[in-house]
This record gives C-alpha cells, sequence and structure tokens, in this order.
C-alpha cells in the first residue's frame, strides 16, 4: 500500500498558524503554553458558544497536562514510577490500554516503559550525553510494557524498577479530549494544535482544513494533506536531539529492542481518525519504517507520510499524491519557518 517517490525532499514537523484571507469569515484564537508546548485552537466562523468552549477546553487541557506529566509530583504517573503506587485514574488506565494496543501490534517498537532509557540518555536534561553500553543494557533489564499488569481498574508492575512515560501518547490524548469539549461546547469547525500535532473539526466553511508539512531540515512545506475530522501527527528528529562525538544526530525517540536512538528516517507522519492511536503509530513508523505500513490493515484505518535520512518520501497509497516539489520551492520563497502551515 505504499510507494516511493523519486523527488528530493526536506522533511516534516510542526502543525502551526491560520491564516486568515480577506473577507474570509472570522476566526477565533488562543495560544496557551501547555503539555511542555504550545496549544493553539482556532475556531472557523465562532458562534456565541465559542469563548465559553474555549475556556473549558483550555481547562481540560490544564487536567491533562499535569496528570499525565510523571515529572509533576501530583500526577499518578510520579506516584507510580517513585514509590510504586497502583494506577487507578480511569483516564490514564485507558491510555495505558491504548499504548498496550500499539505495542502488541507492532512487537514491542512502542513501549511506553522506556523511561529509564530517556533518562539514561540525558533527554529530560539540557545537556543529553551518549552513555556507555553497558548503562545501556542495564537499562533495558526494566524496559518492556509486559512488566505492566492492567487487571481490574488498577495498574501494577511485574517489576519495581519499571517507570512509565506518556510522553509519546498523551498529546494525542489531549487532542481528542480538546476535540470532545469543542464539540460539547457546539464548536462545529476548528483546527487543534498542540506543538505541531493537529485534530481538524469538521471543514472549513465548505473545504477540508488544508495543512501544508513543514520541512525538518529546512525552510518550507513539503506537502498539503486535507483534513476534515482527522488527526494529523508527526513525529521526528528535528526538536530533541544532539550531535554525539561521532557527528551522528541522536534523537529521543529510542528503540526499544536496542535501547538507542532510531535512525534512518528524519520524519512520519500519520494521518487517523483516532488522534491516540495516531501518536503511537507515528513513532512505530519512525523506528520500524515502511514495514509498519501494514498494521493499517490490523488496526483502525491510518495514511502515512515518511520521510527517510536521503531526503526520500515514502508514502501510503492514500497520501501519494500530496507530496510536490513544487509546494517545497513556493514555500521556500515565503519563507515559513513557522511549521506545518493551515493554507
Amino acid at each position: 500500500m505504499s510507494r516511493r517517490t523519486d523527488l528530493l525532499l526536506a522533511g516534516l514537523a510542526i502543525l502551526a498558524t491560520l491564516s486568515c484571507r480577506p473577507g474570509a469569515p472570522p476566526v477565533q484564537k488562543r495560544t496557551s503554553l501547555l503539555m511542555d508546548t504550545y496549544a493553539t485552537i482556532s475556531v472557523f466562523a465562532p458562534g456565541p458558544n465559542a469563548a465559553a468552549g474555549l475556556d473549558s477546553t483550555f481547562a481540560r487541557l490544564e487536567q491533562i497536562s499535569s496528570k499525565f506529566n510523571h515529572l509533576d509530583s501530583t500526577s499518578p504517573l510520579y506516584a507510580f514510577n517513585e514509590r510504586n503506587v497502583a494506577i487507578t485514574d480511569p483516564e490514564v488506565i485507558y491510555v495505558l490500554e491504548a499504548a498496550r494496543r500499539i505495542s502488541t501490534l507492532s512487537g514491542g517498537a512502542f513501549d511506553v516503559t522506556v523511561e529509564p532509557l530517556v533518562r539514561l540518555w540525558g533527554f529530560y536534561d539540557v545537556s543529553p550525553a551518549l552513555p556507555e553500553q553497558r548503562q545501556i543494557d542495564s537499562c533495558l533489564e526494566f524496559v518492556g510494557y509486559q512488566n505492566l499488569v492492567i487487571d481490574s481498574g488498577r495498574v501494577t508492575k511485574r517489576n519495581p524498577e519499571t517507570r512509565v512515560d506518556l510522553g509519546g501518547i498523551a498529546k494525542g490524548y489531549g487532542l481528542a479530549e480538546a476535540a470532545r469539549v469543542l464539540r460539547k461546547a457546539g464548536v462545529d469547525s476548528a483546527l487543534i494544535d498542540l506543538g505541531g500535532d493537529v485534530y481538524a473539526i469538521g471543514r472549513k466553511g465548505s473545504q477540508d482544513w488544508r495543512v501544508g508539512i513543514r520541512s525538518p531540515r529546512g525552510e518550507g512545506i513539503v506537502g498539503v494533506v486535507k483534513l476534515h475530522n482527522l488527526a494529523a501527527v508527526s513525529s521526528g528528529d528535528y526538536e530533541r536531539f544532539f550531535w554525539g562525538p561521532d557527528s551522528v544526530r541522536y534523537c529521543h525517540i529510542l528503540n526499544p529492542h536496542t535501547g538507542w536512538p532510531a535512525r534512518g528516517f528524519c520524519s512520519t507522519t500519520v494521518l487517523m481518525r483516532d488522534p491516540l492511536l495516531a501518536q503511537g503509530l507515528s513513532k512505530v513508523l519512525f523506528i520500524l519504517g515502511p514495514e509498519a505500513l501494514s498494521l493499517a490493515d490490523s488496526t483502525d484505518h491510518f495514511e502515512a507520510l515518511l520521510i527517510d535520512d536521503s531526503m526520500k518520501a515514502i508514502t501510503s497509497a492514500g497520501l501519494a499524491g500530496a507530496v510536490d516539489s513544487t509546494l517545497e520551492n513556493a514555500a521556500r520563497q515565503a519563507g515559513s519557518k513557522q511549521g506545518n502551515k493551515e493554507l
């Protein structure tokens, strides 16, 4: 279901700002720092309940930001990691169950128990560095989603040293919840952006939302996707990384089987109805590459776009026409540096 293009491309990245054309219906837009990133919600042709809906949505995202931050001492994940307190919060369990599904489907390529490895590599700090192999091997003893036991409304550990980090999937849950709260408030057209992972509610007027995908290696966009009640979620090596003494770029997306950062791809983007699963699957694609496209046959359908280290695109069938070299050239002339952009 995939094809390789010969286009020379420059990566994928974050989804971003809304542009309004003269004479277009109004857009109500709000931005806040949440979930360790900027959250922006743009409501198209806002009705009388839009402001209240935005208030409720950002309040909900604040709750999620605290609850799913394993470094927050008030979070159930912090208590689970630091004091082995069982997790009983229903929505945390819901996300962990979704994570387990992705782990099972991918043969463990996605694993929320990589926290000890992320810590070892220093990606929670300002100065990550290359560890020794013996240190990696030691951490791997505690990594494995099978060490989590989900039963009767409780999550416990088989290994007391196992630790959980839901950073690889929690933003997807945030997108889903933001969309739910906005719809409950009567909003039927909006673009939700959590640090580049987006969900489009409805259409922008009579047309689908059009979102350009930004290059991770330079300016501009490399393609355009159309969204309608659909999420577009990206993973890449362009935000959290460091250069090793061997002149290799080491990113924060770690392979749970080897303990080393995944290599071979600059970025991956998944389009899917469920943003929670989409975020996890974008990590799986980054680690496994095109072979993970087959997961579309065993889970809810998704489309995907991958860009490898040679700057070539690999797409699922549904996105075969989404990448166009002329789009990249036009974007470079515009000098866009803000991320994937609504067009």
